[in-house]
């Protein structure tokens, strides 16, 4: 993956958390993307990330 396909996922994470969380769910992303290239794409990854508020919702 290239830094730029990472900095872009890290701003849309970023529109729901804050940066350091940001870079940590990004890193996973890129980490289950390499572990499964033939599973989800990032942005249907993406869309499974909750906010603080959705997951305590949920759970």
């Amino acid at each position: 993956m290239t830094c730029r396909n990472r900095m872009a996922v890290i701003r849309k994470i970023e529109a729901i958390g804050s940066i350091p969380v940001s870079v940590w769910l990004a890193r996973d992303v890129f980490a289950e993307l390499e572990a499964r290239p033939q599973g989800l794409s990032i942005e249907e990854r993406f869309v499974k990330i909750l906010t603080k508020e959705e997951w305590e919702r949920e759970y």
